[in-house]
């Protein structure tokens, strides 16, 4: 019975680490996604790339808010620095959203030029959460 109870416990134990694993591992491709198709949009010489690039970098973007960085694992939901976390990733998406307006507008030069505000995003939430 004891054994049984320690055997449980274990793999118990063992779910948690490979489900904390795969979450980090999901943050971490999704953050090499949004870096990929950052690059990429910027590349981009058509309105159909650029808007692929964006659809890409948002999906990535709105799959992270599902994960959180090493320096905020374990912290509750209510916490002010996930809250914080999430709300920089809700600015990314919103301004994600921004720069596509002026893609299906056709306005590729002026969404290259809006979307180094993407970039200051990021740099300002890497400082606080990498």
């Amino acid at each position: 019975m004891m054994s049984q109870k320690i055997l449980a416990s274990m793999l118990i134990s063992c779910a948690a680490l490979v489900s904390h694993s795969a979450f980090a591992a999901d943050l971490e491709a999704d953050m090499k996604t949004l870096a990929k198709s950052t690059k990429a949009f910027a590349e981009a010489k058509d309105i159909d790339n650029a808007k692929q690039q964006l659809v890409i970098m948002r999906q990535a973007a709105l799959s992270s808010k599902l994960s959180l960085p090493h320096k905020l694992e374990g912290l509750p939901p209510e916490n002010v620095q996930v809250k914080e976390y999430q709300a920089g990733l809700d600015q990314l998406v919103a301004e994600i959203d921004r720069v596509t307006v002026f893609v299906d507008k056709g306005q590729l030069d002026q969404a290259k030029t809006e979307a180094i505000n993407l970039v200051n995003i990021r740099n300002e939430n890497h400082k606080k959460f990498r």
